[in-house]
């Protein structure tokens, strides 16, 4: 009798302990980052706290990089730890709102300045994430996520403005034009190259990712101006494509070759009508609207040769910006080696903002070219077979001629 007359009770009891479980299975799902912070016991401590008062769950850790180190040191330290200056560092946590995160009940959540300085500590250190785990207090695997979260918000906020994908306006090209001419190259919007970036992949994709030097890569095929600024990026070609192939296949050349822009621009030079161009190594292609240069020979001209010095001077600017990239974001120089699926918003993310920080006139510290003799050595694509186009060459033949004329 006793028993019969409590069932209500104790259903009523069971079922207001599974709406508190239910609530706090709800909460786990909703901020799965905070389950990549906690262990087994750990969960299971937080269930058990269903039918009590809760209060805030934290693991103890005692990183104080960001509350103590950066708080009391100078501009100089933070540059050296961020990569960038406080100013700059300000203007991402303003434009980054929806990285904030809020509460729960199992912990206070990381910072919006502080989960920032994490991702971009981490892009600009080769170190581990368990060592940045240590510095910063959080674990690795909030380490991770934080970088990856970052990376896609800050392109999805930059990329119009700092790598658009309309990249070919008049503004743009008029501005290329003056800054290559004063490099000493006529009638060029940009120098194009390939840069291989060391990578982890999957099993399934090792051949494909297996370059000529005998490691696994990934390719960033990109333009860039003459302030070594990224006009153009292309990232996730594995490494055993050349830079011609990638090129072949890209959008840049579907652009360029249909753009009525680079036509309605063209200048007469020595007689002949040239139109605006790229300008690259051996291993591209030959064509009207990408000039490379003349193959090497000991029995070259003199027009040859001056050709060649004034195009590789002009191209090094590929060259600098790929090592600029390299320098400021050791994540980068040193290899990538989170998941493959990461990797391009990881490399994009370099880009742009190597971008920004270009155009804010941030300087990259001598300090941090140091490390470009411990880079894997680049493949060498350079092609040694002619592939003469008649159209291309009257135009090669018109530049080398107006430089043999200036000197």
């Amino acid at each position: 009798m006793n028993i019969s007359l409590n069932i209500p009770i104790i259903l009523a009891a069971a079922q207001e302990q599974q709406n508190k479980l239910n609530q706090t299975i709800a909460e786990l799902l909703e901020f799965d980052e905070d389950m990549d912070d906690m262990d087994e016991e750990d969960i299971n401590n937080a269930f058990r706290v269903c039918s009590v008062p809760r209060s805030i769950w934290m693991h103890k850790r005692f990183g104080q990089f960001w509350e103590k180190d950066v708080a009391e040191n100078n501009e100089e330290f933070v540059k050296e730890s961020f990569r960038l200056e406080k100013d700059i560092f300000s203007i991402l946590v303003s434009r980054l709102e929806v990285l904030r995160k809020r509460d729960t009940s199992f912990r206070k959540e990381i910072p919006l300045s502080k989960r920032v300085a994490i991702a971009l500590y981490t892009l600009g250190s080769s170190a581990e994430y368990r060592t940045i785990e240590r510095l910063f207090g959080v674990s690795a695997n909030s380490v991770c996520n934080i970088l990856h979260e970052f990376c896609r918000a800050f392109i999805s906020e930059f990329a119009d403005e700092y790598l658009p994908a309309n990249f070919l306006t008049e503004e743009l090209v008029d501005d290329c034009v003056k800054g290559f001419e004063k490099i000493g190259f006529p009638q060029c919007i940009g120098a194009i190259d390939g840069c291989h970036i060391e990578i982890k992949p999957t099993e399934a994709e090792t051949t494909d990712h297996f370059n000529y030097k005998g490691w696994y890569s990934i390719v960033l095929f990109a333009c860039v101006d003459y302030r070594y600024r990224f006009i153009y990026a292309n990232v996730g070609c594995p490494g055993r494509c050349n830079d011609s192939l990638i090129y072949r296949k890209s959008d840049l050349r579907q652009i360029v070759e249909s753009s009525s822009l680079l036509h309605e621009k063209e200048k007469d030079i020595c007689g002949t009508k040239v139109p605006l161009l790229l300008i690259g190594d051996s291993a591209f292609k030959f064509s009207p609207n990408l000039m490379k240069p003349y193959l090497f020979s000991t029995s070259a001209s003199v027009q040859q040769k001056t050709f060649n010095i004034h195009l590789s001077r002009a191209r090094r600017v590929v060259e600098n910006a790929f090592g600029h990239l390299k320098a400021r974001f050791r994540r980068i120089g040193k290899g990538l080696d989170c998941r493959p699926k990461n990797n391009a918003a990881i490399i994009i993310c370099c880009c742009i903002l190597h971008n920004l920080l270009n155009t804010k006139n941030s300087n990259i510290n001598e300090s941090w070219n140091l490390d470009q003799n411990r880079h894997r050595p680049q493949p060498d694509e350079s092609n040694t077979s002619s592939d003469f186009v008649r159209s291309a060459e009257t135009i090669r033949r018109a530049i080398a001629d107006h430089f043999l004329h200036l000197s």
